[in-house]
């Protein structure tokens, strides 16, 4: 098990303050109250968004687009270098940058 990073995540219109967690290939997203669990392999896609409109609280997301279409955006707070390294854990291959 690896230890809870410090996100913030939006799922539909929800923006949730808590943890992500991966554990072998299941990727956990938590907060008071939400929790949102799904495969690796549910991911079909992922991407680094950087454009103001695509933000969360200010922060650059990684968008994580999962089989039949919904998207999960998850925003680190982990501090600078940490959104890519949460890229890597998530899909082992470097995430397409989008936005400005």
């Amino acid at each position: 098990m690896r230890p809870e990073l410090p996100v913030v995540w939006k799922l539909h219109d929800t923006t949730c303050a808590g943890g992500l967690r991966i554990d072998d290939d299941r990727v956990t997203l938590t907060s008071k109250g939400q929790t949102l669990c799904f495969s690796g392999g549910s991911i079909s896609s992922f991407a680094v968004e950087r454009a103001p409109a695509e933000r969360l609280r200010g922060l650059p997301v990684l968008c994580l687009r999962l089989d039949g279409g919904i998207a999960v955006r998850v925003a680190s707070l982990g501090g600078a270098g940490s959104l890519h390294e949460l890229a890597a854990l998530i899909g082992g291959r470097q995430p397409v940058p989008t936005g400005t």
